[in-house]
């Protein structure tokens, strides 16, 4: 096989390796990108809701979630579904110990001030032309019924002035400071700004092995191995047997999501902005040429086929609280496996173990929003206890190591 040198070899070319890749080539890095999809869109980050909302970012082992999830299970649609899988009841075990009050109440702060963080960063790339249908949208919450306990609750009326759409509704809320963003747009323009600074690009390329070479690594790839200073295992799901492979493990599970996107000829059939519909988690987020339903998580087998029936009963459920959207044809459905982690948050950063080896992935549903923040540590090499990919293994030494999750005690700021 040939042989090829790089500084940086990214695995996965979805919003954090396309971020992550567009870092180091503007660095002045040799960087080459690595995806085995054909090409843009071939994985989960995709099925996402289209919304950068930073302060609804929240792990995924809360009390709360906990709590609440055996009602979603309930729910038609369901919105949580668990089916048997090898290995899942002790993963789900994980993030059962990582919900304690506390460490979720510490791990929600942390990530919430890395989604504005993040956030702040979107905003700077398409004040730069490189986040080309980012714009500020706000949202609206609704509920079909009102919860017991809910702050800044405002009435139907209100909520009717601000989405003229909606149908009979109990109450909700309204949050300025959200944008929507198309995932698929971003990706492409940030690879393509990556390529402008020098990055090679690699689609239809599977990485089958990835061991350590003197102090770099090489990747093995169907048509030759790639040599690297170092790699960035950006891959989703596909990053845990890659990392395996070095002796890190990443305890990760797929969150399957559905997506399905319709065509409104009819502008007055349009939402204004986002519409979450919280009893059934669904999202409905206007696009420039689509209106975009997203939601479900799933969990369980990850090589079973999608349903993509419950792509549609989600458009369902939004055409009940949206009637415009009723009868509208559909133009796509998509389902993903989001990377979710058994603490419930990413794992970002460059091992101690393994120094010529950073993981960003494990981000659920959070990818979209994250991405540019998760780019930022890996680029500038700050690796935080709380997000290191050495918490899991047996036997990582340091700060924040093992499977504990995020404690109490201050690890300094994600601001830089």
């Amino acid at each position: 096989m040939a042989s090829t040198r790089f500084d940086y070899a990214v695995i996965g070319a979805g919003v954090v390796g396309a971020s992550v890749a567009r870092d180091l080539a503007r660095g002045g890095a040799r960087v080459v990108v690595l995806d085995q999809a054909p090409g843009i869109g071939g994985g989960c980050s995709y099925a996402n809701a289209a919304i950068l909302a930073p302060d609804h970012v929240t792990p995924l082992a809360t009390p709360a979630l906990l709590s609440e999830a055996p009602v979603q299970m309930m729910r038609r649609p369901p919105a949580v579904r668990v089916r048997p899988a090898r290995g899942l009841a002790a993963w789900l075990g994980g993030l059962t110990a990582s919900a304690a009050p506390g460490r979720a109440r510490v791990a929600q702060e942390r990530l919430r001030e890395l989604a504005h963080e993040s956030t702040r960063l979107h905003r700077d790339l398409a004040a730069q032309g490189l986040s080309p249908t980012l714009r500020k949208t706000g949202a609206i919450d609704v509920y079909l019924r009102l919860p017991r306990r809910a702050a800044g609750l405002i009435d139907p009326e209100r909520l009717r002035e601000l989405e003229p759409g909606l149908a009979e509704v109990a109450g909700g809320t309204h949050h300025d400071e959200e944008w929507t963003l198309e995932s698929r747009s971003y990706v492409t323009a940030t690879l393509d700004d990556a390529i402008s600074h020098g990055a090679e690009l690699r689609f239809g390329t599977s990485v089958s092995s990835l061991r350590p070479a003197g102090r770099g690594v090489e990747l093995v790839t169907p048509a030759e191995t790639v040599s690297a200073d170092h790699v960035v295992l950006a891959a989703g799901l596909g990053s845990a047997a890659l990392a395996a492979q070095v002796g890190l493990h990443l305890p990760l599970r797929g969150g399957r999501g559905y997506v399905v996107d319709v065509a409104v000829g009819d502008s007055a059939a349009v939402p204004r902005l986002p519409v979450r519909i919280k009893e059934h988690r669904i999202v409905v987020t206007p696009l420039a040429d689509r209106v975009r339903v997203c939601g479900s998580i799933e969990f369980g087998d990850e090589t079973r086929p999608a349903q993509l029936s419950r792509a549609d009963a989600l458009l369902e459920v939004a055409a009940k609280v949206l009637p415009g959207l009723a009868g509208q044809p559909v133009i796509d459905r998509w389902a993903g496996d989001r990377p979710c982690t058994s603490d419930g948050v990413p794992i970002v950063g460059t091992s101690k173990r393994v120094p010529a080896v950073s993981v960003a992935t494990g981000h659920g549903m959070w990818g979209l929003i994250l991405a540019p923040a998760s780019a930022r540590l890996i680029t500038q090499a700050q690796t935080q206890p709380w997000l290191s990919p050495d918490r899991f293994t047996v036997g990582a030494s340091g700060p924040g190591s093992g499977s504990r999750g995020p404690t109490r005690r201050r690890t300094g700021s994600s601001r830089r």
